[in-house]
C-alpha cells in the first residue's frame, strides 16, 4: 500500500507525524519515532518569553549585589542554570538533522515581531526542514477588539514568510468567531500549512495550598471530532496543507 503524501511541500512516506511536545527533546526518542515509523517530527516549541524572562532574572541576580562587598559575588548563579539564548534549541535541531534522515520541524512562540523574524531566521540557518509558528494571543485585554487579535496572527505569518525560506506551518486554536475566515487569510498571508487544532495545557488550582499546578490531561478519541471536522470543510479550498493533532 502507497501511504506517501506531501506536507508543507515535503515529500513524505506516509501521513503521520508526530506533534511538537516533550517526547522530542530527547534525541533518542526522536531516532525511536523514525524507527517507529513517523515521516517526520514536530519538535517542541521554544518561547521567546521565556527565553526573556530566564535573562532579565539572571540580569537582576548578577547585579543585585553591585554596591555591596566583594565578596558577594559568590551569590552569583551559574550560567548554566539558565538558558539565556536560544543556542540549546538550535543545537537540538542540528543534532536532529545528523541523527535521522526524516525531516525535523521546528516549533516557534514568538512574543514580538522581532522575536518571531529572528528566531525563525535562527531555525532555519539551524537546518530546520519546516517551521510551525505556535501563535496563541490570550485576549485579557478589554479594549483590544477581536479584530486586532486576527490581525496579529496573519501580521506574524506574512512577517516570517518574508523573512524565511523553508516552509511555514501555523498551529491555529479553535477559538476563532470564523474558523475558515481566519484559516483563509492565513492561506492568503502565504502559510504553506495549518495545523488543526492547538491543545492547550490548563493548569489547575491546589486548593490545599493555594498553588497553581500543572496537569496535562492525555487526549482521548473523541477530541479527534473538532479537528477531523474542520480538515474536511478546509480540505481542497486552501493552497495550504491542512493536518489534524
Amino acid at each position: 500500500m502507497d501511504l506517501t503524501t506531501t506536507y508543507l511541500g515535503l515529500k513524505l512516506k506516509n501521513p503521520i507525524v508526530p506533534s511538537a511536545g516533550p517526547v522530542s527533546s530527547e534525541i533518542s526518542n526522536i531516532k525511536a519515532l523514525e524507527d517507529a515509523g513517523a515521516s517526520a517530527v514536530v519538535l517542541y516549541s521554544l518561547f521567546e518569553e521565556q527565553i526573556e524572562m530566564e535573562s532579565l532574572e539572571h540580569a537582576y541576580f548578577t547585579t543585585a549585589h553591585n554596591d555591596s562587598y566583594a565578596e558577594a559575588t559568590s551569590y552569583f548563579p551559574t550560567d548554566i542554570d539558565y538558558k539565556l539564548g536560544p543556542e540549546e534549541y538550535l543545537e537540538h535541531i542540528r543534532k536532529a538533522k545528523e541523527a535521522v534522515d526524516i525531516p525535523v520541524i521546528a516549533s516557534l512562540n514568538g512574543k514580538s515581531t522581532g522575536g518571531w523574524i529572528k528566531y525563525a531566521k535562527y531555525m532555519q540557518e539551524a537546518g530546520a526542514d519546516a517551521l510551525e509558528l505556535n501563535i496563541y494571543l490570550l485576549a485579557t485585554d478589554f479594549n483590544r477588539t477581536g479584530q486586532e487579535i486576527e490581525k496579529t496572527y496573519i501580521d506574524v505569518v506574512r512577517e516570517v514568510k518574508k523573512s524565511v525560506k523553508i516552509p511555514v506551518a501555523v498551529k491555529l486554536s479553535p477559538f476563532f468567531s470564523s474558523v475558515a475566515w481566519m484559516a483563509h487569510e492565513l492561506d492568503k498571508a502565504g502559510a504553506d500549512g495549518l495545523v488543526l487544532f492547538n491543545r492547550f495545557y490548563q493548569p489547575d488550582i491546589d486548593l490545599e495550598n493555594l498553588e497553581v499546578v500543572p496537569n496535562v490531561l492525555l487526549s482521548t478519541p473523541m477530541a479527534m471530532r473538532l479537528p477531523l471536522r474542520w480538515v474536511g470543510i478546509l480540505y481542497g479550498r486552501l493552497q495550504a496543507w491542512n493536518s489534524g493533532v
